[in-house]
């Protein structure tokens, strides 16, 4: 039989790597937060300070808290796991989290932990352990622990913990202006945090510097009779299940103030499409379909949640970051069919103002279909606005009219309403708002332009062309009133 040799890790080369694994200081913060949803905390308060002596970024829950012996094996790289149930609440997975999370963003971390009415600290200093050469800890003293930022805090909660971060190294290195770096990545983290914890929200408090997160919801699930929502379907897998549910936003441009805070106010709702995929209902990825191949303008409103229990982690190859993962092949055909769904459902909402406007009668613009990929927009010659006034119009000045229509219709500024378009901005080129007494103006002054001959028939085209059609209701009134003194 062979040897067994024991041999110690290089405590200064394994943690370079560690602190290399790729978090962001947003993806960071997320991990320390799932450490204290893990452990039941109703209340997570975050307080960052740039301007004191030593600028820190600290965490601060009323969970159940660590005695000696659980705080000594969480500060530890690969914690033992042993005996942790998978649960809703349990967000956990490789015993790495707080290490590889805290030591990403700074050199010295520092978790203080109540249970029991103790106080118990353990520090984690680079310094000290590349010096050494060894996972040398720092045990603070209660004189020590009293020093910290926030600890009053923690001392008013019958149990709970606090992790602190101090000495930004990585900030520092890459900053112009270390405050301004550090108040824009914690600026940034908050964002995150409200989409990846928004479905604890009523669960949890998360509080940034005493501020309470916003409330998100990338569905819209209160937006009823406007957002759609498609059938759930259930997977099982390996004795798991997987479960699917498929949403289509309302139109972009009909959204409320309301619901675009809902949404995160994003800069592009095209961006935000594709699955949201969720562990233990903590977001772990959204805004993209998983190299399925479908994003497009007309898939712009289509998300699909998917749930996914922590027993199929390995499935998913989750990284340690919990930050990605990839679909198993055996299960993409049934997730395509969800997908499909909401695909469809956006495909018809998104077109469906455009069916909308090639129905009418009378348009102001025309679609010319080219073929071959072509097609090619023209102002309508025919509308009773432009008919009557080249009644009046001597032959130079219909070529002139028509000189300018032509240079309308060849700068259309096609690429700019598609941007516009894309970043669902509201386009304010609409006669929605167009009050009614103006219409009428309008309808009178065509009217004069015709000659009285014409213009009982001239009348009756107006409420066929684009512009009038909503007072067709009101056309016998319209007439009275246009005509009563002739």
């Amino acid at each position: 039989m062979s040897n067994l040799v024991e041999r110690q890790f290089p405590a200064k080369a394994l943690l370079t790597g560690l602190r290399a694994i790729g978090y962001s200081f947003s993806t960071a913060v997320a991990d320390i937060i799932d450490n204290s949803v893990s452990a039941f905390a109703t209340e997570i308060r975050i307080f960052a300070d740039p301007l004191v002596d030593e600028p820190y970024f600290c965490f601060l829950d009323n969970g159940c808290g660590m005695s000696s012996k659980e705080l000594d094996n969480a500060i530890l790289p690969g914690s033992d796991r042993a005996g942790k149930e998978d649960g809703e609440m349990e967000l956990g997975r490789f015993g790495l989290g707080l290490k590889s999370a805290s030591l990403s963003q700074c050199r010295v971390f520092t978790v203080v932990s109540k249970k029991f009415g103790k106080l118990r600290a353990m520090s984690f200093n680079l310094d000290v352990i590349e010096q050494e050469n060894k996972l040398l800890l720092i045990q603070l003293s209660d004189s020590e622990i009293d020093e910290l930022p926030q600890i009053d805090k923690l001392k008013e909660y019958e149990s709970g913990t606090l992790v602190i971060w101090t000495n930004f190294d990585k900030i520092e290195g890459a900053a112009k202006n270390f405050e301004e770096s550090f108040r824009s990545a914690v600026a940034d983290s908050k964002k995150h945090v409200e989409f990846v914890f928004h479905r604890f929200y009523n669960q949890i408090q998360i509080f940034y510097n005493n501020r309470r997160i916003e409330k998100r919801d990338p569905f819209l699930l209160d937006s009823i009779g406007r957002q759609q929502t498609g059938r759930t379907t259930n997977i099982d897998v390996d004795g798991s299940t997987i479960t699917v549910i498929p949403y289509t936003l309302p139109f972009a441009n009909t959204l409320t103030t309301e619901e675009k805070a809902l949404l995160g106010n994003p800069k592009s709702i095209y961006d935000e499409q594709g699955f949201y995929l969720y562990r233990n209902k903590r977001l772990i990825s959204w805004g993209s379909w998983m190299r399925m191949g479908i994003r497009s303008e007309l898939n712009k409103l289509a998300r699909v949640q998917i749930d996914i229990p922590s027993s199929l982690d390995s499935v998913w190859t989750l990284d340690v970051k919990k930050s990605s993962a990839k679909i198993p092949d055996k299960i993409k055909e049934r997730i395509k069919m969800s997908l499909e769904d909401s695909v469809a459902r956006s495909r018809r909402t998104t077109k469906f103002p455009g069916a909308k406007e090639q129905s009418v009668e009378c348009k102001v613009w025309d679609r010319i279909n080219e073929h071959e990929g072509k097609v090619k927009y023209q102002i309508n010659r025919k509308m009773p606005a432009l008919v009557a006034l080249e009644d009046v119009l001597g032959e130079n000045e219909r070529k002139l009219l028509e000189i300018a229509l032509s240079q309308i219709e060849c700068y259309l500024p096609k690429y700019s309403i598609t941007n516009d378009s894309m970043d669902a901005l509201n386009i304010l080129n609409s006669g929605d708002g167009v009050e009614e007494e103006r219409l009428i103006d309008e309808i009178q002054q065509i009217l004069l332009m015709c000659a009285p001959e014409y213009r009982e028939q001239m009348f009756d085209s107006i409420f066929l062309a684009e512009g009038y059609q909503k007072l067709f209701k009101k056309k016998d009134l319209i007439h009275r009133r246009l005509f009563e003194n002739e």
